[in-house]
Order: C-alpha cells, then structure tokens, then sequence
C-alpha cells in the first residue's frame, strides 16, 4: 500500500496533527451552519423549496462528516492498540 498511494507514509506520520486540523475545520463548518440556521430563503417559492432542500441536505451531509471523522479516529488511535 505504501509504494501505490502517494503521500501515505507522510500522512501516518502527521495524523494527529491531521485530525486536529480536520476537527477545527468540522467544529467551523457547524458553527457557521448554526449561525446561518435562522437566515431567510428567496421569496420566490421554488427558490425557497430548493434553499430547504439544500439546509437539510448540508446537515445531512456535515452529520456523515462528523460520523466518519468520529470512526477514523476511533480506529487511528483506538483500535490499533486493541488489537496489539
């Protein structure tokens, strides 16, 4: 694996510095979405649908963000010693 993914051995090295980068910028991410949680949509009522659509879609997916983040630091500093 190491000799097909470029970057791999630099990326192993520098997780921990890699996963306080990636939750400072999910912890920015939810913060701006919950300031923008009372922002008005377009009058116009298609605009509006789709503006709803996109807020539920934008939660679902910083959700699926947080749950992956939440696994991969599980098994990057957990799970290793578990199995050790």
């Amino acid at each position: 694996l190491a000799n097909n993914v470029p970057g791999y051995i630099w990326l192993t090295a520098h997780k921990v510095e890699l996963f306080i980068v990636a939750g400072i910028l999910l912890c920015v991410a939810m913060m701006a979405k919950y300031m923008a949680r009372n922002a008005p949509c377009p009058a116009d009522p298609a605009l509006a649908k789709a503006c709803t659509r996109l807020r539920r879609w934008g939660t679902v997916i910083l959700s699926l963000a947080v749950i992956l983040y939440l696994i991969g630091g599980f098994f990057a500093f957990f799970a290793a010693d578990l199995l050790l």
